[in-house]
């Protein structure tokens, strides 16, 4: 399994946040900087999420594209609700998009925008105490067991599923979530509570592709894990 290290972008600057919560956590600097690191330790691949337009209150589109070209595997998220971003992203060097809320929300505007891309795309269920949440977080949306029915429907690469009750925390996995992973077809990532050596190991076990880490690699706890 790949453990691929997640940047997350708020106002120009890298941050993790604590339960997706603005204000809470880290600011870790500039992304530019970060990403350099990052490679410097022997990534290749990053998860890019722009908070600012998950949240609807702006967006960060030009520092992403420049981390971007420092990794020759890029997935990207955070407010894709329409083809122009989409492809602008995949344009821009992308490998794959990572998209949530216009998929629960609107499923046929989501068809008709993924329509010839659905390799390539990613739809994150973001997910606490069995609900899941869309909009940077901010609603419920539908039950876990309904979104995973609803996401295979739709034809796309894949999943990942974000435990947002322990997102920035590093207080463990969702030991609950091999249960679901084993109903979703095609790739499937995880993130969230990922503390230590040993969740990596478990969420290998449950068959995931990769799981994306964020607060436990800046603080030091997984700093350079690459797979496992």
């Amino acid at each position: 399994m790949r453990v691929v290290p997640s940047i997350d972008i708020s106002r120009g600057m890298a941050v993790k946040r604590v339960r997706g919560k603005d204000g809470t956590g880290l600011v870790l600097g500039d992304p530019i900087k970060i990403a350099e690191e990052l490679r410097e330790m022997g990534y290749i691949s990053v998860h890019l999420v722009d908070l600012d337009a998950a949240e609807g209150k702006g967006d960060n589109v030009e520092v992403m594209e420049r981390v971007m070209r420092r990794f020759s595997e890029v997935s990207v998220g955070g407010g894709i609700r329409d083809r122009s971003r989409l492809e602008r992203f995949l344009s821009a060097g992308a490998t794959k998009v990572v998209m949530s809320t216009l998929a629960f929300t609107q499923p046929y505007t989501f068809r008709r925008v993924v329509k010839g891309y659905e390799d390539r795309v990613l739809i994150s269920v973001d997910y606490c105490d069995d609900r899941v949440l869309i909009r940077g977080w901010n609603e419920s949306a539908t039950s876990l067991e309904e979104a995973i029915s609803h996401v295979n429907s739709l034809g796309v690469r894949g999943v990942i599923f974000t435990y947002v009750c322990n997102e920035g925390t590093r207080r463990g996995i969702d030991l609950n979530v091999g249960s679901y992973a084993k109903l979703i077809r095609g790739e499937k990532g995880y993130a969230g509570g990922i503390g230590s050596i040993q969740d990596l190991r478990e969420l290998d076990r449950m068959g995931f592709d990769f799981a994306i880490v964020g607060m436990s690699l800046y603080t030091g706890v997984l700093r350079g894990v690459i797979s496992v």
